[in-house]
């Protein structure tokens, strides 16, 4: 193992790790639920539908049993945050309260260098693109638009709206004015554009009403720019992807609609940020936009990670519902129940709450119907008759969806649903639907069982050490760890028997801070979380270590038996029986 050196004192870094509730922390992200001594959830870094992710407060660790993925509260903040380890620590010391002194080595940190200065450099252009927007000359255009939008006040400065004017250079003069950004960052940042000969930058934005966008913590990270004027394309036009900014990963609105979500246990996606913006200016708080892009699976598990169902509020012209097709297979992959509204043709939720009111729009999303209902209708609404050719044609239409439901009971209903809505009543019939998903039906893999002797023996060993100093003590006193197959397992135990050489701790969520090893990482999660099934420990400890010394002595003989064959083929006959004499010491040696 090796011993990461941080910017930050150690001192410190314990400071927050004691003063951090990890379930807190991880509630944020993923909805936990207590089972025994720790709590459980659906995993943030893979699909799956059964909770197999679990977090110790006790131990200050998290282990994933379906992925392998393991770590402490730093870890889990760096990966679901895709922050540095300097950033994670920051964050969760301001939480807590604890100072961090400022020190040059810091800058030591490349990555919390440069997202500090894209963070900088995009709060500078969302005050400038916002006193711009209310400037009284210059912004007049963009607040006459949303004027006639009906957008005013106080949702406008909530969103920090602004306007790029029609210039080339605006930005980048402003920039130069400020005198304290580098040009490298600038370019990064995606705010301007440097000619491919590299002799003249200018503003990415230019004659556009700015939509800020933020991560879930209310950081800029990105821009949308909305043409307001005639021909002027293409009409909305975002940051290119950043350190910062990964379309794929943020959702418009989440900083000002997660605590809505969670207290609903719902999401309402719409596809536009003025669609988003209106519901919020309406009171209808938990509505997040995916800002016109098809939703991601990253943009899946952040919903997931707040709420059990979604409502997808989309047109309902093909498009729309090629979308709610393609959201639906992506959300219930992630294991959300997902219900459908759509709207009347040629509005969308911006135009219909306007038009309608915000009490309207709640009833329709009171009554939104589960999906696969919905897309039953729409199937036997297409459909051109009630002729068996025309039944199995509707049919094929629905058993693929209908397939990917896992749970028979939810599968068998909805296919009654079907069969009700086509007034399908021959019996036959659809019991050759129901026997059709024997063989469609998806196949989930088994996690590879882990059956290797040697491998749960070394394994065994490593949860005894790790389960208190004392017993670390006796096993590492008994075996010797570079004797271990299995790296990680070997790299563990040598690293206990440092630490008890040293008299230091053997706390798992620390080991974990001292190793760049993934697979390190996650055998210490795993083995921090699993449950000790020894109900004597002494016993157990002598027994693993019988076994491992017997299977260790077993490996050797195998290997001796081998070179005295070769030696006696070979006519070396001395040489033969000295290994024979070996192998005699060898058998005695093994315990019974």
């Amino acid at each position: 193992m090796v011993y990461l050196k941080y910017s930050i004192p150690d001192n410190i870094i314990d400071e927050v790790r004691d003063r951090t509730d990890i379930v807190e922390v991880v509630s944020q992200f993923v909805t936990l639920k207590k089972a025994g001594k720790n709590f459980k959830g659906l995993c943030p870094f893979h699909s799956e539908k059964t909770p197999s992710f679990s977090v110790s407060p006790e131990k200050h660790i998290y282990h994933c049993f379906g992925c392998g993925t393991g770590g402490n509260v730093f870890k889990f903040l760096m990966e679901i945050q895709s922050l540095s380890f300097v950033d994670a620590i920051r964050q969760l010391a301001e939480k807590a309260g604890v100072p961090i002194p400022k020190s040059q080595d810091n800058l030591n940190d490349p990555l919390y260098r440069e997202r500090q200065a894209l963070k900088k450099t995009n709060e500078m252009a969302a005050e400038y693109f916002q006193s711009l927007f209310n400037n009284p000359e210059v912004g007049w255009a963009a607040r006459d638009y949303l004027k006639s939008r009906h957008f005013t006040g106080e949702v406008l400065q909530q969103y920090q709206i602004g306007w790029a004017a029609p210039e080339w250079k605006g930005l980048v003069n402003h920039f130069q004015q400020k005198g304290n950004l580098s040009r490298d960052v600038v370019l990064k940042s995606g705010l301007v554009i440097q000619q491919e000969d590299g002799s003249n930058v200018y503003d990415r934005f230019r004659g556009r009403v700015i939509f800020p966008i933020k991560d879930p913590h209310g950081s800029v990270i990105a821009f949308g720019g909305r043409a307001i004027a005639e021909g002027d394309n293409p009409k909305y036009l975002n940051s290119p992807e950043t350190p910062l900014y990964q379309k794929n990963q943020v959702l418009f609105g989440m900083d000002l609609a997660k605590q809505a979500i969670r207290k609903e246990d719902q999401a309402i996606l719409v596809e536009g940020y003025l669609d988003q913006i209106r519901a919020t200016q309406y009171g209808i708080l938990n509505t997040v936009a995916t800002c016109g892009t098809a939703l991601t699976p990253n943009q899946a598990t952040i919903l997931r990670n707040h709420a059990s169902s979604v409502i997808l509020v989309f047109d309902s012209d093909n498009a729309g519902r090629s979308a709610a097709e393609k959201g639906f297979e992506v959300l219930h992959a992630k294991g959300i129940n997902v219900k459908i509204v759509f709207l009347p043709e040629g509005q969308d939720p911006d135009s219909f709450i306007q038009q309608n009111g915000a009490e309207k729009f709640i009833e329709i999303i009171k009554n939104a119907k589960p999906y696969l209902e919905s897309y039953i209708d729409t199937v036997v609404a297409r459909g051109e008759g009630s002729s068996p050719s025309e039944r199995v044609k509707m049919a094929n239409q629905v058993l693929p969806m209908l397939g990917k439901i896992q749970n028979v009971v939810e599968r068998n209903g909805l296919l009654e649903y079907f069969s009700f809505k086509a007034k399908i009543d021959d019996v036959s019939f659809l019991n050759e639907l129901k026997k059709s998903f024997s063989r469609n039906q998806s196949r989930v893999d088994v996690p590879e069982i882990e059956t290797n002797s040697t491998l749960n023996l070394e394994k065994h060993l490593v949860h005894l050490i790790l389960s208190d100093k004392e017993t670390a003590e006796i096993v590492l006193g008994s075996v010797n760890p570079e004797d271990f197959s299995n790296p990680a397992l070997r790299s563990i135990a040598m690293t206990c028997l440092e630490k008890i050489k040293e008299d230091e701790s053997l706390e798992i969520d620390k080991l974990i801070d001292e190793t760049e090893d993934p697979e390190i990482r996650n055998r210490l999660t795993q083995l921090g979380l699993e449950p000790i099934e020894f109900d004597a420990p002494e016993r157990t400890v002598t027994d693993c270590v019988t076994k491992f010394k017997n299977l260790h002595l077993k490996t050797k003989i195998k290997i001796i038996k081998q070179q005295r064959n070769e030696a006696e083929t070979a006519g070396h006959m001395e040489r033969s029986r000295e290994l024979q004499s070996q192998l005699r010491e060898m058998q005695i040696a093994l315990t019974p």
